[in-house]
């Protein structure tokens, strides 16, 4: 079943964005992060799949500016029960994100 889910982000600490239920699978079909603030300020992103993964490390976003992820055809991350992402403003800005996704059961390992 395809979602999106928005969000409000809290500065300065790691937002968890999106986290894998148990027995189910997770396809991310686009990440949208906005600074909706009035100055530019930074922003960071981790994929938690038992290791750290940092895909957006201190990433400078311009006021009203935005970052999205998001590929053709066939472009997506698979995640798996228990994996998570967080999102990290800078402290004193204002950023939200918006992630669509496809949740279903997962295929037996």
């Amino acid at each position: 079943m395809k979602f999106s889910k928005g969000a409000n982000l809290t500065a300065g600490v790691a937002n968890t964005i999106l986290t894998v239920p148990a027995g189910y699978d997770c396809v991310v079909t686009m990440l949208f992060i906005a600074n909706v603030g009035g100055s530019t300020h930074s922003v960071g992103a981790t994929w938690h799949d038992g290791a750290d993964v940092a895909f957006l490390e201190g990433k400078s976003v311009s006021a009203g500016d935005y970052i999205q992820f998001v590929g053709p055809e066939g472009a997506f991350l698979v995640m798996n029960e228990g994996d998570y992402i967080t999102i990290t403003p800078e402290a004193s800005s204002m950023f939200s994100s918006i992630i669509s996704f496809d949740m279903h059961p997962a295929a037996p390992r």
